[in-house]
């Protein structure tokens, strides 16, 4: 089971490491290039950052376009992403949770984090097409 976890882990750094690959640095090896748990851990967090920072950047977006509609329609966005916020977080401690105490955790808990905030950025940017941006 580990080693298919690994192996998807591996999997999706890789992929990731292949459209970033003109964003090389110094201080971290490209996501595929690690030999450690660690690295991988690390990998996965790097993926969920800048998932993350591509959700943030579409939900400010909207939030501005939503503007143009009446105050309404931003709170009912803030609420919504408050609310995804707190599922996002327990969905993925509960997928990480069986592997507690284990140094494969971290990597399951981001690379879980980094898939869910893709889908949410997705939608989110889905959303801006409906609105015309």
């Amino acid at each position: 089971m580990n080693r298919i976890l690994i192996g998807i882990i591996t999997l999706t750094c890789s992929l990731s490491a292949v459209s970033h690959a003109q964003e090389k640095r110094v201080s971290s090896p490209p996501c595929g290039e690690y030999g450690t748990q660690a690295e991988a851990n690390a990998c996965a967090r790097r993926e969920y950052q800048q998932g993350d920072a591509e959700m943030v950047a579409a939900y400010d977006r909207l939030m501005t376009e939503l503007a143009r509609y009446g105050g309404k329609h931003q709170q009912r966005l803030r609420r919504a992403q408050a609310s995804w916020l707190r599922y996002r977080d327990a969905n993925c401690e509960s997928e990480a949770s069986i592997y507690e105490g284990g140094s494969i955790r971290p990597a399951v808990y981001y690379s879980c984090l980094a898939s869910v905030t893709r889908e949410r950025a997705k939608r989110l940017k889905e959303f801006l097409v409906v609105t015309g941006q």
